[in-house]
């Protein structure tokens, strides 16, 4: 392994480390917010916080199990969270703190695993009848600024609202 590789694995669960602690607080902020809370948005056009917990839920879990093939307890389920149309079921804090945890759980045991080489291996996935390729640490680095983007939703919404936001 070359020098810039070990230096990059031992630099990988520093960032790890961030966003399991970013988890965490998310989760702290949504488990006491009762169902009228989640229905909260910044703008009538905007998702509602219940919302968006739910789309981070199952965007983690669509791209774990679809395009990186982890296989988790629940995330055959998780990634419908979403997709159940016309109107996906509104979710209680509960069942979004515990898809928070279940995604969480399998994304932190396949990270653990996972070198800067399997980071650097390719993927295939499909949306849309369109066909991509992307690297294992691409789909990694989507995650973490697909949880910032949203959980900052999340964080804004909350204190509009003058609800106790996570603690970034």
């Amino acid at each position: 392994m070359s020098e810039h590789m070990s230096e990059s694995a031992n630099a990988l669960p520093i960032f790890y480390h961030g966003w399991q602690t970013y988890q965490d607080q998310l989760s702290a902020a949504l488990a006491p917010l009762s169902a009228e809370q989640l229905t909260l948005r910044a703008a009538p056009r905007l998702r509602s916080i219940g919302e968006l917990a739910t789309h981070i839920v199952a965007v983690r879990a669509g791209w774990f199990h679809d395009a990186l093939g982890v296989v988790g307890d629940d995330f055959a389920t998780l990634k419908q969270w979403e997709a159940e149309q016309p109107k996906p079921p509104v979710r209680t804090a509960n069942e979004l703190v515990r898809g928070l945890a279940a995604t969480w759980a399998a994304m932190r045991q396949a990270l653990a695993r996972w070198t800067p080489a399997d980071l650097a291996e390719t993927v295939h996935a499909e949306r849309r009848g369109q066909s991509y390729t992307f690297t294992r640490g691409w789909v990694v680095w989507h995650l973490i600024e697909h949880d910032l983007h949203h959980g900052g939703e999340v964080a804004y919404s909350l204190g509009m609202h003058g609800l106790d936001a996570p603690h970034i």
